[in-house]
């Protein structure tokens, strides 16, 4: 496939001098050392970007130095869409996680629970029983903190 695109790029621009066979072959072997994780549709892209001029005017010469520029070219273009493209992901999923953790307070949870058990639901019954059980649990502990620090207060 490389072959047929560096053959058609030749045409393409009629130049003077074309690449023999040996050059052709590689250019091809160091394209592909180089550039494992393109695509077809990459090298497809490239030369017809390069036929647009888009890499700069080919002045009567391609070679493998010529080819390798378009393609390291192209790379970056490749690499700062793949770039956008990830960061505006990210800033998409951030969002989403933001909305995900902007829910109920505790207080707020916690009256929800009330109303539900007011409107006779049994699993709020026993979430906010649950939850009365936690609270109490820590404000014992916590005066018991208290208790103890008045304590030490006391004997110094």
């Amino acid at each position: 496939m490389l072959v047929i695109l560096i053959a058609d790029a030749l045409e393409f621009f009629n130049v003077g001098n074309p690449m023999s066979a040996t050059q052709v072959a590689t250019t091809v072997d160091l394209i592909i050392e180089e550039y494992p994780y393109m695509k077809t549709d990459d090298f497809k892209l490239c030369f017809k970007n390069a036929m647009k001029m888009k890499y700069g005017n080919i002045y009567n010469r391609i070679d493998g130095q010529v080819i390798m520029s378009w393609l390291r070219e192209y790379n970056k273009e490749r690499c700062a869409v793949a770039d956008n493209q990830s960061w505006n992901f990210h800033k998409e999923n951030l969002s989403e996680e933001v909305n995900y953790t902007s829910g109920l307070s505790y207080e707020e949870y916690r009256n929800e629970l009330k109303l539900r058990v007011g409107q006779g639901d049994e699993e709020a019954a026993k979430a906010l029983s649950l939850s009365n059980e936690i609270i109490s649990y820590l404000n014992k502990r916590e005066n018991g903190k208290q208790e103890a620090e008045g304590d030490n207060l006391l004997e110094h």
